[in-house]
């Protein structure tokens, strides 16, 4: 069954939350207005619905006034990637055949996760656990997961993938007695109102040496470059109500007793992106997929080299108590 979204579309309808003074990621006070962007929901939108504002000292952005937790909520009982109606394994492992994108990041987040926890813990914590695939990945490497996912349709995959479910909640709900030596945020924080609330919380689940592992959009990413507010995977509203820069990223994790170890930026097209604008199939569909498959090696590359990455990945120490 569909979500029923313009029930919550109309911003006629909605009010914003606080009016924001300080930077979300490094708590400055140099902030201003960079562009308005429009709510992608509502196709009859002709207002300038969300103020995206960019801190002058880091490079963060983020929804002033955001919108109401409330709000977000409701969007992500359903999913927190713009599932519009339930989705079953064969049709998200099919996808993934044809373009490895969630195993892959999964594997290589849940290798570093791994390499730089410096405890004993093999407990694991998965927020955000979405599909499963993180999940998966980390019992491949003999941790024992909890996971945490408040969308119902990606939690019926995870369940067909992983034989259990996610605890169906927020992470704010989420509480623990245990310590974890890994923590995994994918595509999560940038969905937070409050972010710094969140990394405090993280560091008091993690053990003395345990590592997260955090993966955003890229707010200095080339698209946003060139694309401004019309940029849509970094600057999803209202999901995404943070813009974070590696540089606010370091500043966030450090002033929440998390050292940063190690950074790097993904970027990774999809393979049918030019043949699903040039209306091309069959062959010539085929011919461009392959194109765009290996054409963007090199140019991906020089993107991550230079710090415009699609992707954040951000792997953090619990430091021990001074």
């Amino acid at each position: 069954m569909p979500v029923k979204t313009m029930t919550y579309a109309s911003m006629a309808h909605q009010t914003y939350g606080e009016l924001l003074h300080h930077c979300v990621a490094c708590g400055g006070e140099r902030i201003r207005f960079w562009r308005h962007k429009h709510y992608q929901y509502t196709a009859g939108a002709d207002a300038e619905e969300f103020r995206i504002y960019r801190c002058q000292v880091c490079g963060t952005g983020f929804l002033n006034q955001p919108p109401h937790r409330e709000w977000l909520q409701q969007i992500y009982r359903h999913s927190g990637q713009a599932l519009t109606a339930e989705i079953g394994l064969d049709e998200v492992l099919r996808r993934e055949r044809l373009y490895p994108n969630c195993k892959v990041d999964a594997k290589r987040i849940a290798h570093y996760a791994d390499r730089y926890n410096a405890t004993l813990n093999y407990r694991a914590l998965d927020i955000g656990s979405g599909f499963g695939f993180y999940t998966r990945a980390l019992r491949l490497l003999g941790y024992r997961t909890v996971s945490i996912n408040p969308g119902a349709y990606e939690n019926k995959v995870f369940e067909q993938m992983n034989g259990d479910q996610p605890l169906p909640i927020m992470f704010e709900e989420f509480r623990s007695e245990e310590r974890f030596g890994v923590v995994v945020m994918s595509q999560v924080l940038e969905h937070l109102l409050e972010p710094e609330r969140a990394l405090r919380k993280v560091a008091g689940l993690l053990d003395t040496g345990g590592v997260l592992a955090c993966a955003v959009p890229n707010y200095a990413s080339f698209l946003v470059k060139l694309l401004g507010a019309n940029e849509n995977a970094c600057l999803w509203v209202p999901e995404h109500v943070n813009f974070f820069t590696e540089q606010g990223l370091r500043s966030l994790f450090e002033r929440n007793g998390l050292q940063v170890v190690k950074t790097e930026q993904i970027t990774r097209v999809p393979f049918d992106a030019l043949s699903r604008r040039l209306g091309a199939k069959g062959k010539w569909g085929e011919l461009l997929n392959g194109l765009v498959k290996y054409a963007q090696i090199p140019f991906n590359g020089l993107m991550n080299l230079f710090g415009m990455g699609i992707y954040l990945n951000v792997y953090a120490v619990k430091a021990a108590a001074e």
